[in-house]
């Protein structure tokens, strides 16, 4: 117990109610006098955290899409969730809760680390095996996005962190091995009796009770191939492959060829300093490029109309997952969440 900061006491305080259980919230643990801290010294330790929460500022209007984590609105205080992928049958999205107490880390959790900075330190570890079913309401500022590597260690956490074989030890995180490379997790849940983990999720459960957050179908293991599946389950097959497809591909054929004109140009022709292509006709856009998935429902004619809206152009795709990569000439281009008035199912899947 000593290991596990912060305390039950105050991770309880972040529910709109009072834990049911007494247990969790001892009197010698609330006790004691307030220090004055006007005499105390900010620790290095906080002033990184300020730090990150400050480097993590830019992230928190961006549009709502896959490998994000955002705070739940309604209680930002009590946690977040990592977006793992849109369910449009349901209107939906999967993903897993999020809590700033890495040191409660059991072996299905995903430790956030250096290398998915910008985070914000309330971002502080993933519950693999705590999925959620969260609607686009529930969501509130952006805190983090990670890459595909570190969604694809999420998801395997789900499905094998309870083959961890390592002795519970609270308040331990360690490295584990991965496909790909490698996460930091914590160790196997011990003794309920000894482990102060199993109270803290305890509480983080009545806290979704009381935010009425659903909990999702928990991830099953395919039958055969040890890869793990990409979500939403439902597959985005009709929008990449009705009628439509090979006018959607033959107008990105078309822009290629356009691109590949640039190469044949000279070099005086070429506009520089920014404007379209450097180095004389290089071929190299300068502007940005955004990789969604389409509506299964979306027509060719809906998502014609919506890319002449947004002035955007497909560049590249669709992709072995069915994805198009798109163009915008505006580097400060923010594609508005999928719903709606738009034909997006899933911006950077």
């Amino acid at each position: 117990m000593t290991a596990l900061t912060p305390s039950l006491a105050i991770v309880a305080a972040r529910l709109e109610t009072a834990p049911s259980s007494t247990e969790l919230l001892p009197e010698d643990v609330i006790a004691g006098d307030t220090p004055d801290w006007r005499s105390i010294a900010v620790p290095p330790h906080l002033l990184a955290r300020f730090a990150r929460r400050s480097d993590a500022a830019v992230l928190a209007h961006r549009p709502i899409g896959g490998g994000q984590i955002h705070l739940l609105a309604r209680r930002p205080g009590f946690g977040a969730v990592l977006l793992d992928g849109w369910n449009p049958a349901q209107g939906r999205w999967r993903g897993w809760l999020v809590t700033p107490d890495a040191a409660y880390a059991d072996a299905c959790a995903l430790v956030v680390e250096e290398r998915d900075a910008p985070a914000d330190p309330r971002a502080g570890m993933v519950l693999c095996d705590m999925p959620l079913d969260v609607a686009v309401t529930d969501l509130g500022a952006c805190l983090g996005v990670f890459s595909q590597d570190r969604l694809q260690a999420a998801r395997w956490l789900e499905l094998h962190g309870r083959d961890n074989a390592a002795a519970a030890a609270p308040g331990v995180v360690a490295r584990v091995a991965v496909p790909g490379g490698y996460a930091l997790t914590g160790t196997p849940l011990g003794e309920s009796a000894k482990d102060g983990r199993h109270p803290y999720r305890q509480i983080l459960r009545e806290g979704l009770q009381q935010l009425q957050i659903a909990s999702a179908t928990p991830a099953t293991a395919p039958a055969t191939a040890p890869a793990i599946p990409l979500i939403p389950a439902a597959p985005v097959k009709a929008a990449n492959a009705s009628r439509w497809l090979k006018m959607i591909t033959a107008v990105a054929a078309s822009v290629m060829v356009a691109q590949s004109v640039w190469l044949f140009l000279p070099r005086d022709a070429a506009i520089v300093d920014n404007a379209e292509y450097r180095g004389g006709g290089s071929g190299v856009e300068t502007g940005k490029r955004i990789r969604v998935l389409f509506r299964a429902d979306a027509s060719e004619a809906d998502i014609r109309t919506w890319l002449q809206r947004e002035q955007l152009e497909i560049v590249s795709g669709p992709d072995t997952l069915g994805a198009f990569t798109l163009l915008t000439r505006d580097r400060q281009k923010i594609l508005p969440p999928p719903g709606p008035g738009n034909p997006l199912a899933v911006i950077n899947p």
